[in-house]
């Protein structure tokens, strides 16, 4: 295993470059550049015809791109309406069957709204039973309090269900009003996936990271690793993964440098051995 680093979508120096005419090249870009992960986003709907799914899948195979799959933002399993809860059952699935063509082993899941995480865990239990074999739910932190998705939320869902969590460091930092400033709060949320999900989990772990900026609210909007005086920094986490003998996934959302993000974390890592 070794550690990978991506983008979330394709940033504006992905149009900028040879690759710019066609998503379907993001592989070969990402590649280019020396990365080597890459989360393709179905925010908006899981709308991707079947060959297209498995071309990128192969695509990326062969360049050594680890993909990820985003899954739509309207898939909520806390709704109080039960159409909302079957249509996000088909849409979750839908997404999760072309995860497996593009043979991508995980799904990102915002859990929704509101506080009924006994309602996301029952309707997820119910999907995996039909989920695309290989394919695993990853629910992410949330960056809003009135979000289902604090980190011990997550890795409570994470170990009554079959799912695996995805990280998102912005998101937590945002949420907890300022939290990840030093390696203290790092090493308790690392420290308590390895107790409750235990080691294999926590090696392979699923990331999101760039700085954000928040309210009392909660997250407000990403910001860019190029700007100054912004938070989460990588330098606070990057010792700890080493001391924990991790492999992650770190998933660069850095506004419109998603790139740069990855990269800078990269090197960050490399100058650590």
């Amino acid at each position: 295993m070794t550690i990978r680093y991506g983008t979330s979508g394709n940033p504006p120096n992905f149009y900028k470059s040879e690759f710019r005419k066609d998503i379907m090249n993001a592989p070969e870009w990402i590649n280019s550049i020396g990365l080597n992960a890459y989360e393709r986003l179905m925010t908006y709907g899981a709308r991707m015809k079947e060959e297209k799914a498995i071309e990128l899948g192969k695509k990326a195979k062969k360049l050594d791109v680890q993909l990820t799959v985003h899954a739509p933002y309207y898939i909520v399993f806390t709704s109080e309406k039960d159409r909302v809860i079957e249509n996000s059952k088909k849409e979750c699935l839908k997404t999760a069957y072309l995860s497996g063509l593009m043979k991508s082993k995980k799904i990102i899941l915002h859990p929704g709204f509101g506080i009924n995480i006994k309602k996301f865990i029952k309707n997820i239990k119910i999907i995996e039973k039909d989920l695309t074999k290989g394919v695993t739910v990853c629910p992410e932190t949330m960056g809003k309090l009135s979000q289902l998705g604090s980190v011990e939320e997550v890795v409570t869902i994470c170990e009554q269900t079959e799912c695996t969590p995805c990280i998102d460091f912005g998101h937590v930092h945002a949420r907890e009003q300022g939290s990840l400033k030093t390696e203290s709060r790092y090493r308790e949320i690392l420290e308590l996936i390895e107790k409750k999900l235990g080691k294999q989990v926590l090696k392979d772990l699923h990331c999101h990271f760039y700085p954000v900026e928040y309210t009392d609210k909660g997250e407000k909007m990403h910001r860019a690793v190029t700007e100054k005086n912004v938070f989460p920094q990588f330098k606070h986490l990057a010792p700890l993964i080493k001391e924990f003998g991790m492999k992650p996934t770190f998933i660069s959302e850095s506004r419109d440098s998603q790139d740069i993000g990855a990269l800078q974390m990269q090197k960050m890592m490399k100058n650590l051995d």
